[in-house]
């Protein structure tokens, strides 16, 4: 007499099979944390912008001709703290100034700089 054929899987089966799940498991939480990180860096970069382009207003409202050399300020936006550094250098024309803004976050990794010129107004 023959036995009857079960129907099922056999352990290796099942063991294959959740071998894949969890590789496929482990790679969507990845893919959401790096979204996340790169939502997050966004942020950081539109903040630091905003503080960048604000001090470049402060500059150009105070209709003063700047002095040569660097300067740092302070800046918080959205409850983020950033430091602005702003280096002031000569151009060949004597009427206009070099700056180059440059933005750090809090651990010192510039985050945004624009450099521009500005002139005695």
């Amino acid at each position: 007499m023959s036995q009857p054929r079960r129907h099922g899987f056999t352990l290796i089966e099942v063991l294959v099979a959740l071998a894949v799940v969890s590789i496929a498991l482990i790679a969507a939480l990845r893919a959401s944390g790096s979204v996340q990180d790169n939502a997050l860096r966004f942020q950081q970069s539109v903040l630091a912008d905003q503080c960048g382009e604000n001090y470049l207003v402060e500059l150009r409202l105070r209709r003063q001709f700047l002095g040569i050399g660097t300067t740092t300020a302070r800046c918080t936006e959205a409850e983020q703290d950033f430091v602005v550094q702003a280096e002031v250098s000569p151009t060949p024309n004597p009427n206009f100034r070099r700056v180059n803004v440059s933005v750090l976050d809090p651990d010192g990794h510039a985050s945004w700089s624009v450099t521009t010129i500005i002139g005695n107004l």
